[in-house]
């Protein structure tokens, strides 16, 4: 233990930083040192399991208070939540003889001035969740891909499930219950209220030998490799929740959520619009002007596609069920070929006198301008 960091050193913070900034700098150096990220590094879980475990002990405001009076080196009950008097304890007792515990419990608002008030201690928080990140091409997200994720969490020590110790015994001090009542005389009568027992901090045992492996918190900081169904037709952004996948809980308290977030890559040749794909295809001038039968890139393979004679620049040709398929409905999007018409740079002389010979003989009639739509007219019926 006497190697161990500081806590606040290993995030990068002052003690008195916020939560809000204890959150923040765990969140921003996690991604950074995560074992995903640097898979040449085998110092990267070390490290990750390290940011962990500051995290957990400076989130909580009990384990910091205990962390910043004793350090490392925490004696058994010191961060209770009924270790130490309680200068206000007295008021507390009758807000919560009116509004039951903590202003959140069920009591009846006339019926505790004389009986329990409740229990003071919290209860046992549920885990935090765990986030990961995922990368899949286009063509895998319309298809629906199978993908291993690392995943680093907090989880019950396995060698002492969960107590801290390796041995232990029923604590004296309630009992095994967890929980100890006191009595206080207030303004209104007696008032009997409960709270975690501070020798066992609520588990209802004393640790005799600390669990070498979780070094008696009773959890540890593993990472899994686990299989994640990415469905078909799950957009850049989106997150696919795994209940109970994420950090554990305080003792009977349930687990966290895994977040697994989902980047779609670019494709080069298909573009994403919400459920349609847009190619932009491009001809000639010649044969925009005279037709051509061509071939398109889709989802599957490729698919022949007819240009008419007298196809506009923008002109937007559809193919009806080639888009992404639609997420947790029926069909898919379409695909929408955007057709770029060429215009040569590089003329001989020869090809000069031909384009000079071919305007001579046009008239407005050859263009036929006044009945086709602007090119942004075209262009914008593309994009919904």
């Amino acid at each position: 233990m006497d190697g161990k960091r500081d806590y606040y050193e290993v995030l990068g913070l002052s003690k008195g930083a916020s939560e809000a900034e204890i959150k923040k700098a765990y969140r921003r150096l996690a991604r950074s040192h995560h074992p995903d990220a640097n898979p040449d590094d085998p110092g990267a879980e070390d490290r990750f399991k390290e940011l962990t475990e500051a995290h957990e002990v400076l989130s909580n405001p009990e384990s910091r208070r205990a962390y910043d009076t004793y350090g490392h080196r925490v004696p058994r009950g010191a961060g209770s939540p009924g270790a130490g008097g309680d200068p206000f304890g007295g008021f507390q007792d009758i807000f919560e003889a009116f509004f039951g515990d903590r202003f959140g419990g069920g009591a009846s608002p006339f019926g505790s001035f004389f009986g329990d008030a409740g229990t003071s201690g919290r209860a046992p928080s549920r885990g935090d969740d765990a986030e990961v990140e995922v990368e899949v091409s286009l063509r895998e997200a319309a298809s629906g891909v199978e993908r291993e994720v690392k995943v680093q969490t907090v989880k019950e020590c396995a060698v002492c499930e969960g107590l801290g110790g390796t041995e232990t015994r029923r604590c004296e001090t309630c009992g095994g219950v967890g929980a100890v009542r006191t009595v206080r005389e207030s303004l209104l009568g007696q008032i009997v209220s409960t709270q975690a027992c501070p020798t066992c901090l609520g588990s209802g045992h004393e640790i005799l030998v600390a669990c070498e492996n979780c070094r008696g918190s009773g959890r540890v900081a593993e990472v899994e490799t686990r299989e994640v169904r990415i469905p078909a037709g799950i957009e850049s952004g989106m997150s696919i929740r795994h209940t109970g996948g994420g950090h554990a809980g305080e003792r009977g308290a349930r687990a966290g959520d895994l977040y697994v977030k989902v980047n779609v890559t670019e494709d080069p040749e298909l573009m994403r619009d919400g459920d349609d794909l847009i190619h932009r295809m491009r001809v000639s001038f010649v044969e925009a002007a005279l037709g051509t039968e061509t071939e398109v890139p889709t989802l599957t393979g490729t698919r022949e596609l007819r240009v008419e004679p007298g196809t506009q620049p923008g002109a937007t040709l559809t193919l009806r069920g080639e888009g992404m398929p639609r997420l947790r409905r029926r069909g898919r999007g379409d695909l929408k070929v955007l057709v770029d018409v060429m215009v040569p740079t590089r003329l001989n002389g020869e090809q000069r006198e031909l384009l000079r010979r071919f305007e001579e003989v046009s008239g407005e009639e050859t263009y036929n301008g006044g009945e086709a739509s602007s090119f942004f007219d075209r262009l914008r019926s593309v994009f919904r």
